[in-house]
């Protein structure tokens, strides 16, 4: 019994794959015992070979039997021997692998298959993968504009004038997942054809992906320069008060990537059911032109911080009687000293500043102190601006002198003691910035006169004034020079002397008003001037000239 039922099983499954692959007509002949399936017929004596999946099998429609195979079949249906039912289920799975084959790629997809809005139900799977990769080609060669309120145009242009694709601004759709459901729904053999049907039978969602490198590049070639607009830093200024005065930053603007591929995605294709637009009407987006802010390097409260608040220290001198070329090294100088600001710590150098007029401006011949005497030289005027400078540092506080020397000869512009001369190579002058703030220096000449001030941190109820000291005079030598046109017993002056000096100076330190402190700052020694006569070579006085030795070594010309 147990046998029976198994062969009968086999018999039924065999005719059931039959149908379902598009061979119901071999199945029907097989049934009823019918001679037409004899048109294609495998003989009963090759049925082992053939039937089993040879592949001479593979080309022909339908696999059967003639009347000896039938009546073995039907003796099997009936009761008969085991190798007849064997025989008929192994030509019917025959018949069944060669009209899978047959029907493989034709085969079509259920009724509700779509992808994106694209209906494919009733295709073969083949055209509806061709279909889904048209239409989204059509769909990414659709062209896109924006027009914002910047400018009535439609800059999401090319440089030839055309509006933008889709794909150009790095957008790309992916059906992949339906593709691959569709391609396994048409590869599926009989025993996972149910559940491949199953996976495809569904509303599959197209996925828009974006290169966002790539968006970014053509977003800023088309619209950056519109959107970008320079930030302008805070400025600190000195007004006609002296009062520090402050102009705010300006914050810039750049185009703002993100907030524009936000809203492109508002508007980029998400299905395939759309039909692609004319090539002459390109989606127009309107939005305002997304921008972000871009801060300056520079701002007020920087500028503030740094401690620059007010006019601390002025001193001016003047240079009313000088020639053209003092003039001119003066004003080059001051030039060259003005807007210079010192960091906390830092040190002054006016050599540096020297170099910087010379290279800038040039220096012209002018009085020059040479071995204690005026000579004509190149660069006179130039200590009247360092001296200037030095006297306006004396009277701010935390500004260290770290060299300074007084001229060898006593000037008139400045009392003695507090003058600061220069000689390249050799003197210079210098001071440290020990205010732990920048020091802002302006230097300025109007009308013949030299005005320095300083700008920077200092407390509000302190000033300070110099105070000199004579120590001593130094007489001027007596020099004679013989003049035979002198009567003897006489003399001609020929250049008055003047005295020397040895000066101290000190500082004088008030806070509310009050003395608070006198410190000494240095001692200055100012040589004499000779007196020069003219006397008869007979005279007795032109042996013995008083005359000081002349000083050995070189002896640097101070540009006074």
């Amino acid at each position: 019994m147990g046998n029976r039922f198994f062969r009968i099983a086999a018999v039924v499954l065999a005719l059931i794959v039959g149908v379902e692959a598009g061979t119901a007509a071999a199945g029907r002949a097989l049934a009823a015992g019918s001679t037409a399936a004899d048109s294609t017929v495998v003989g009963p004596d090759a049925a082992d070979a053939t039937a089993l999946g040879s592949p001479a099998v593979g080309s022909t429609t339908v696999a059967g039997y003639g009347s000896a195979a039938r009546e073995t079949a039907m003796n099997a249906l009936t009761g008969g021997g085991a190798a007849g039912g064997a025989l008929l289920a192994s030509g019917n799975a025959g018949a069944a692998a060669v009209a899978k084959r047959g029907t493989r790629h034709s085969r079509a997809l259920p009724a509700n298959v779509s992808v994106g809005g694209l209906a494919l139900g009733g295709m073969s799977a083949d055209a509806a993968i061709a279909k889904i990769r048209a239409r989204i080609e059509a769909r990414l060669d659709e062209r896109v504009t924006l027009v914002h309120e910047r400018r009535q145009l439609s800059p999401g242009q090319d440089a030839s004038g055309s509006a933008l694709s889709w794909r150009e601004l790095g957008l790309h759709l992916n059906a992949e997942e339906a593709i691959r459901a569709i391609a396994q729904f048409r590869d599926a053999g009989w025993l996972d054809r149910r559940a491949a049907a199953r996976a495809v039978a569904k509303r599959f969602p197209v996925e828009a992906v974006w290169d966002e490198e790539m968006f970014a590049a053509k977003a800023e070639a088309m619209w950056g320069a519109i959107a970008e607009k320079a930030p302008i830093d805070a400025v600190r200024a000195i007004d006609a008060s002296d009062r520090v005065v402050y102009v705010p930053e300006t914050p810039g603007e750049t185009l703002d990537l993100s907030s524009l591929l936000a809203e492109f995605k508002k508007h980029a294709p998400a299905t395939l059911g759309k039909t692609a637009p004319a090539a002459n009407e390109p989606l127009e987006i309107e939005a305002r032109l997304p921008v972000v802010l871009v801060q300056p390097e520079i701002t007020t409260a920087a500028l503030q911080a740094q401690g620059i608040s007010r006019k601390i220290a002025e001193f001016s001198t003047s240079f009313a009687a000088s020639g053209e070329g003092r003039v001119h090294n003066v004003k080059a100088t001051a030039d060259a000293l003005d807007d210079i600001v010192l960091l906390p710590g830092e040190t002054f150098d006016y050599g540096a500043v020297v170099a910087k007029a010379r290279r800038d401006y040039g220096y012209r011949a002018a009085p020059v102190i040479l071995k204690g005497k005026l000579v004509p030289g190149i660069g006179g005027g130039i200590c009247q601006v360092s001296s200037t400078l030095y006297n306006a540092v004396l009277r701010a506080s935390n500004l260290e002198i770290v060299e300074r020397r007084n001229h060898s000869l006593p000037v008139n512009y400045l009392p003695q003691g507090t003058d600061a001369t220069f000689a390249e190579g050799s003197i210079n002058f210098r001071f440290r910035n020990d205010t732990g703030k920048r020091l802002l220096i302006k230097a300025s000449v109007r009308e013949k006169r030299l005005t320095v001030k300083l700008f920077g941190t200092m407390a509000d109820n302190v000033r300070y004034e110099l105070e000199t000291v004579r120590v001593k005079d130094i007489p001027p030598p007596t020099v004679y020079r013989t003049d035979a046109g002198i009567p003897v017993g006489l003399s001609h002056l020929l250049q008055a002397g003047r005295p020397g000096a040895v000066v101290d100076t000190y500082r004088l330190k008030y806070v509310d008003g009050r003395l608070a402190a006198r410190s000494k700052l240095n001692r200055s020694v100012y040589r004499a001037q000779d007196a020069v006569f003219a006397v008869n070579p007979a005279d007795a006085r032109a042996r013995r000239s008083e005359t000081p030795p002349a000083p050995q070594g070189r002896t640097p010309a101070e540009p006074m």
